[in-house]
């Protein structure tokens, strides 16, 4: 019997050994397998002070979705969470850089300014994030973009809404309502223009959502779009945090003409009248026609020529890249030329001086088919003529 005792207790033992064995390597796997790719924010503040990359946003708001088809299962958790989680991220991405930020919640029929206006600080901001924890009600999605129009008012530079939400449309629920929505996007880009782009995070995989995020997209004319899903990887991030806030530099300037000794100018300056000097172009971002930080001292470095030169007037032209229709290719390329006309004036340049002139995507000065041709040939050229 005593026997018997023994031998039960080893087998018993010998059990519990072998399922806590299963459940650790269980676990192991487990971890294994859901273990995320380490993130490395500061990834993109290298190429910031390296010169890389430059800063071409000043402004953002977060319009964050907190209705309730947020808290539908995904994955192992809901959308509210990995949204949170997504956007979170996101701001530990963001390079160090001086912005103006805001994040707003909408839900419910209501939208709330949670952070901001404000130096975006990101401690603040995630701080702020704090009451993101379930949804609640309809997606008025419209009142948000509202209110974002009202937190960038006053402010300078180019601007960023990002909308983080599932775009959850279900025809004949009162819930988003792109016949609201659209209408509210363009009274943004009415009132802000070219300043202002949309970025839209779509989080989960509703079917219908891209007919919302397209006609978002239509309207707002410039921004990206995005599945949560594929912000996992850190590069994927780095790349559309770098595509709100960051672009590549123009092209510098061209260098100077070899300086010539002061009796051959002399000489030169007795025999024949000034020759006016080739003026540096400027360029601009896709889609873009606000002077950028770098191209303010070439504009600058104009006007003083200008001063000097007074009996010298100026065309100011306008060009696009390739992409978009002729029709608005000349449009742009005319506010562009507008923009750099009105940055002169500023400085002090007589506007009846100078003539604008677009040639929209005509005579493209790389021909390429790629984005390094394409930032070139964003540009607004000089053409000076001495008056007669």
């Amino acid at each position: 019997m005593k026997f018997h005792t023994n031998k039960e207790e080893m087998f018993m033992k010998s059990s519990r050994l072998q399922i806590l064995l299963v459940v650790i390597l269980c676990l192991l796997f487990a971890g294994c397998a859901t273990k995320k790719a380490a993130f490395s924010p500061d990834s993109l503040d290298g190429q910031v002070k390296s010169g890389k990359l430059i800063q071409k946003t000043e402004n953002f708001v977060v319009l964050f979705d907190k209705s309730s088809s947020m808290d539908d299962p995904y994955g192992k958790s809901t959308e509210l969470a990995l949204a949170r989680e997504v956007t979170q991220r996101m701001i530990q991405t963001i390079p160090d850089i001086k912005l103006t930020a805001g994040l707003r919640d909408f839900y419910n029929d209501k939208t709330t300014l949670l952070y901001g206006m404000t130096a975006f600080d990101k401690a603040g901001f995630i701080n702020g994030m704090k009451t993101l924890q379930w949804g609640s009600g309809p997606t008025p999605m419209e009142k948000a973009i509202d209110g974002a129009a009202i937190d960038l008012q006053g402010k300078t530079g180019n601007s960023a809404v990002i909308i983080v939400s599932d775009f959850e449309n279900i025809p004949g629920v009162d819930d988003l309502q792109p016949a609201k929505v659209i209408p509210s996007v363009a009274r943004l880009k009415a009132q802000y223009g070219d300043k202002v782009c949309i970025y839209t995070v779509q989080v989960g995989k509703y079917p219908k959502a891209n007919l919302v995020i397209d006609a978002i997209r239509q309207e707002a004319k410039c921004g990206a779009d995005v599945n949560a899903d594929d912000l996992a990887t850190q590069a994927a991030m780095d790349a559309f945090v770098a595509k709100i806030f960051l672009t590549t530099p123009p092209p510098p300037p061209a260098a100077a003409a070899p300086v010539v000794e002061q009796a051959q100018e002399a000489k030169a300056e007795a025999a024949a009248p000034a020759v006016a000097l080739e003026l540096a172009n400027i360029h601009f971002d896709f889609d873009k026609s606000a002077i950028r930080t770098p191209d303010r001292e070439i504009l600058k470095g104009h006007a003083d020529w200008l001063m000097k030169n007074k009996d010298y007037s100026l065309t100011v032209e306008g060009y696009c890249d390739e992409r978009g229709t002729s029709e608005y290719n000349l449009a742009l390329g005319e506010r562009r030329a507008m923009e750099a006309k009105k940055y002169l004036v500023g400085l002090g340049i007589d506007e009846k001086i100078i003539k604008t002139i677009t040639y929209g995507s005509e005579r493209p000065l790389d021909p390429g088919h790629n984005e390094a041709a394409w930032a070139k040939n964003r540009r607004a050229q000089f053409v000076p003529a001495q008056n007669k």
